[in-house]
Order: structure tokens, then sequence, then C-alpha cells
């Protein structure tokens, strides 16, 4: 019992941290993937988000720096500022993002403050701390993690010109700050320092990082301009996709409208309740189960819910996956309905052509492949029992011994032997059923 509880508790745990990523992390919050301005609009929080976590880890960074060099007043007062700027940068961010979610060129906006200021404040931060051994290390890998925060937008021109400037301003850092060249060359003129330079490690070095950096640029963008162009892809393909939903629903409504109003003496819903009742009676008899019969029993009514499917979807433009799948689910209904029609239909052409003393070979044949299942049978013996039963336009109803007389001739070689014979040995309890109604 502890050991479930346990469980429980983690479950809960962890789907606790996987909502909360989703709400501030995550890209599955309904977002509509061929609107670009709504996909930009959840970037920007997303970014928004990281640029928050970033300024606090930059904080740590800062007060960490603090408690190794107590006697630097200046690191404590920068460490202090850091929090207001945290709060500062944020508010601004969001008034930005927020200002109009709707508007592509605001969210543009956005999106370039954002990337500039996560561009900067890696920068800075190495600026601050790229003197100190124990921390320019770590410093400098902000760098490359300001080109993969940038590189979450899934755009080339951005992440390029992201590249270009960090790439430009961390060579100016190497100069002129990492290895100060005028320390290095001591009076010596350009032409005269730089042979010496470009044998000094500092060089190597600087050449080293500057290598790495651009591998490390090329692969990010690789993945960046795979990821961009799947995207756009996928956009296409659900564009294409709610186009042929558009035009499958306004088709096949108007199919099942027109089929509909052409068969509307098909769905009386006292004769259907009579066929549901006779075809429960006789499927017992048969010796299907509860579970076949229960299905049987839906089917045979399945038919009077037309009414459900008239609109396919309700709002054309809406495409989201719950319109998906209204849309799948009346589909299926109506696919049913239109099988259960054509039993029904089955069963007027089967009593027409007995009564009109024009059954043949071919005919039989022509209805044997339409749903032999043995509880479509059940329903169509039971249909057309009632039909023939019943007064229709065109024919006067027949007394219960007529119908008996034609289920032991003609009409029996349309249904199954021991079908027939189990509704011919309980054919008194058939008839009181409809005489009941």
């Amino acid at each position: 019992m502890a050991s479930d509880n346990k469980k429980r508790q983690k479950l809960s745990l962890s789907k606790l941290g996987r909502d909360i990523f989703a709400r501030f992390f995550g890209f599955e919050q309904g977002i509509d993937i061929t609107d670009d301005v709504a996909v930009l609009y959840r970037k920007n929080v997303v970014i928004k988000n990281i640029v928050f976590v970033s300024n606090i880890m930059y904080a740590i960074i800062l007060f960490t720096l603090s408690l190794t060099t107590p006697t630097s007043a200046s690191n404590w007062v920068i460490t202090v500022m850091t929090f207001p700027l945290t709060f500062a940068v944020n508010r601004v961010l969001n008034q930005l993002i927020h200002l109009d979610i709707k508007d592509k060129t605001k969210q543009q906006v956005a999106m370039y403050v954002s990337s500039l200021y996560i561009f900067f404040s890696a920068v800075l931060i190495y600026a601050k701390l790229y003197t100190i051994a124990y921390f320019e290390t770590a410093a400098y890998i902000l760098v490359f993690y300001a080109i993969v925060v940038i590189s979450f937008y899934q755009l080339k021109k951005v992440l390029s010109g992201s590249f270009v400037g960090l790439l430009s301003l961390l060579t100016f850092i190497h100069l002129f700050w990492t290895y100060n060249l005028s320390d290095l060359a001591q009076g010596m003129g350009f032409f005269e320092f730089l042979p010496h330079f470009l044998q000094r490690p500092e060089f190597h070095d600087i050449l080293l990082r500057t290598l790495l950096f651009t591998l490390f640029y090329f692969v990010v963008y690789a993945i960046v301009s795979m990821g961009q162009y799947m995207q756009d892809q996928r956009k296409l393909e659900l564009i294409k996709r709610r186009q042929v939903q558009n035009d499958y629903a306004h088709i096949v409504g108007d199919l099942f409208s027109v089929v509909f109003s052409s068969s509307y003496s098909l769905m009386d819903r006292r004769h259907a309740a009579m066929v549901q009742q006779m075809a429960e009676k006789l499927a017992g008899y048969v010796g299907l189960n509860h579970e076949q019969i229960a299905h049987m029993s839906q089917y045979a009514m399945v038919h009077l819910q037309y009414q459900e499917i008239k609109n396919l979807l309700d709002d054309k433009s809406d495409f989201d996956e719950q319109s998906y799948e209204r849309l799948k689910a009346k589909t299926e209904l109506g696919s049913r309905i239109a099988k259960r029609m054509q039993l029904a239909q089955k069963c007027e052409d089967i009593a027409r052509a007995y009564i009109e003393d024009t059954l043949s070979e071919k005919f039989l044949k022509d209805m044997l492949v339409i749903q032999p299942s043995i509880t479509a049978q059940i329903i169509l013996l039971s249909d057309l029992y009632i039909t023939l039963r019943s007064v229709k336009p065109y024919k006067r109803p027949y007394p219960h011994k007529d119908v008996l007389k034609a289920f032991r001739g003609e009409l029996g070689n349309f249904f199954d032997y021991d079908l027939k014979e189990r509704f011919l040995k309980f054919d008194d309890e058939f008839n009181e059923l409809f005489n009941s109604f």
C-alpha cells in the first residue's frame, strides 16, 4: 500500500513537472502552426521565460564571484544591480510581446530585442569574468549558449546575423581584452608585429576558439535549416489537409443531404422500432450473445440519427484537432447510417420484386452480396416481415399466414437456412409481437 502511494506521488509530481514545463517552455499549447504570427508569439513567450532563467543564472554567477572576491565592492554593486535589471528586462519584453499578439511586426520587434539582449548579455558577462582564471571558461560557454537560445526561433536569417555579430565582437574582445595587442606589440609597427603575433600562442588560442565557434555555428545552422524546412513542410501539409477536410466536409455533407432527402420514407421511427424489437427477439432464438444483440439493436436504429450529421462541421473555419475528430466521428456515423439505409432499401427492393412477381436468379445473386452478415440478415428478415404485414403505397397488408408462405417459398432463398427455420418455428410469437404494435 505504501509502495502504491509513493508511486502515485511520484507520478503526480512527474505530471506536475511536465505541466509546468509545457506552460512556460513547451510548444504544445494549442498553437496553430499555419498561423505564423501565433507561432512567433509563442516562441517569444518561451524565449522571454528562458531570458528570465538566464538572468537568474547570471545573478548566481555574479553572486558567486562576489563571494570569492569579498574585497571588491564593485562586484557586489554589480550583483545587486542585476536583480532590478532582470525585472526590468523581463517587464519590457513582456510588454513588447503582449502589445499586440496578432501583429507580426510587433512580434518581430520583440524577437529582435530578445535576440539582442541574449547576445549582449552573454558578451557582457564574459567581459566581466574573462580576467578570472576559474570563471573565464564558464563565461565563454555563455557565447555558445546565446547561439543555441537564438536558434530556437528556427530562422536562418536571425541566426546567421547573430553569428556574424558575435564572431565580430568576440574577435574584438580576444584581440583587445583577452589578449591585449597593445601590450604584446610593445611599440612595434603593424607589419613588424604581425609575423611575430602569428607565431605566438595567443594567436593560436584565438584561432582555435574562432574555428570551434564557427564549427559549432555550422552545426546549429544545419539543425535550424532542417527544422525550418520540416516546419514549412508540416505547415504546407496541414494547409493541404485542412483544404481537403473542408472540401470533403462539403462534398460528403451534400451527398448525405441528397441521400436523406431521397430516402425519407425509410426513416419511419415506428417502423424502425418494430424492426428493432423483432430483430432482438429473433437474435435471441438464433443464439447471438448479449454483446452481438446490443450492437445489432443499435445498428437497427442508427439511420434515425441522420440529423446529427446534416452539418459535418459546425464551423468550417475551425480547423483544430477537435474539429478533425468531430469530422471523423460524424463520418463514421454517416457511414453506418448509409449502410443501414442500404439494408432498408434492400428490404424495399425485395418486397417490391416479390409483390410485382419479378424475382429472378440474377436479382437473388445481386441481393445476397449486400450485407450478408447474420446480424444484417436478422434485421432484414424482421424488416421484410413487418413491411409485408404493413400498409404501403404500393401494396395492401398481407396476413401472417401469407407472409409465412412467402418465407417458406421464394423469400426464404434470401436468408440463411437456420435463421429462416428459427423464424418459422416461433412465428406465433412474431405475429403476436407485430399485433401488439
